[in-house]
């Protein structure tokens, strides 16, 4: 996702931004008379991982659609590389390709193969010619190890399978970072090992990564930050290390409690 540091731009407030990709600020999401997210500000630096869990009903996913610009925020900012996708007339069609996008539920064209799949965007969004296209979907199945069933439909391959060409369909468009929205949750234990393990190569490889999961193995040990969050608010963020040793709050201590107990009966 780019070797090089981007260059430093400048905001409202003065302050540079060198290596900020993604940056939310004072962000809300409300529907009627539900807060779905409230006051929320984040920001996330190249290389990093962010991990953000709490849950069910706190508004993690309702998070990560506002900050890919999926969902449009109530109030607040959201801005990617400096740039602000909240105000008017900004190319959001542009900002998305730039953002990847991996869905809770594994969303494939049953028609078109795993390469079949992953082409489709570098054609029509990146109007990449079909062999440079082909070649590009090529490599980014190769990064997840998918290659050799790149002429397997979605019903011929395994959840975990699935979830990597998703994975692999991000990462063809080359984003500045890529949102995983708790990409193992409709998978078993085993599947489950295969997507985090592809997660692991990424980390490795300094993709800049914000995700959304529960899998505190894998949190333990790649995340840079751990982001909880309940009611639609940051309660609580930190190195993993805290949360596993001594939470701050009463509320991530008995969340973290529920998780790691779950985590040892697994």
């Amino acid at each position: 996702m780019g070797e090089q540091k981007k260059e430093a731009v400048g905001t409202p407030g003065g302050r540079r931004i060198a290596d900020i990709i993604l940056e939310c600020r004072n962000l809300w999401k409300i529907y009627g008379k539900i807060v779905a997210v409230k006051d929320v500000s984040l920001e996330v630096k190249e290389g990093d991982i962010k991990l953000i869990f709490g849950p069910s009903g706190s508004g993690k996913s309702t998070l990560a659609r506002c900050l890919a610009m999926l969902t449009t925020p109530t109030k607040g900012d959201v801005f990617l590389m400096g740039e602000c996708l909240t105000k008017p007339g900004v190319d959001l069609n542009k900002a998305r390709a730039k953002i990847g996008f991996v869905f809770q539920h594994i969303w494939l064209f049953h028609h078109l193969s795993a390469l079949g799949n992953i082409e489709l965007g570098l054609r029509r969004v990146l109007k990449l010619p079909k062999n440079e296209a082909r070649e590009q979907a090529i490599q980014a199945l190769k990064e997840v190890k998918m290659e050799e069933w790149a002429n397997h439909f979605p019903a011929q391959l395994s959840g975990g399978q699935q979830q990597r060409v998703g994975i692999a369909r991000a990462l063809a468009m080359s984003p500045e970072i890529i949102i995983l929205d708790e990409p193992t949750s409709a998978l078993d234990p085993e599947l489950t090992g295969e997507v985090i393990d592809t997660l692991r190569d990424l980390a490795k490889k300094g993709t800049t990564m914000l995700v959304i999961s529960h899998e505190m193995p894998f949190a333990r040990e790649v995340a840079d930050e751990m982001i909880f969050l309940d009611e639609g608010m940051i309660v609580e963020r930190g190195q993993p290390e805290l949360f596993f040793t001594k939470p701050s709050s009463e509320r991530a201590r008995r969340f973290m409690a529920r998780l790691i107990k779950l985590t040892r009966r697994e």
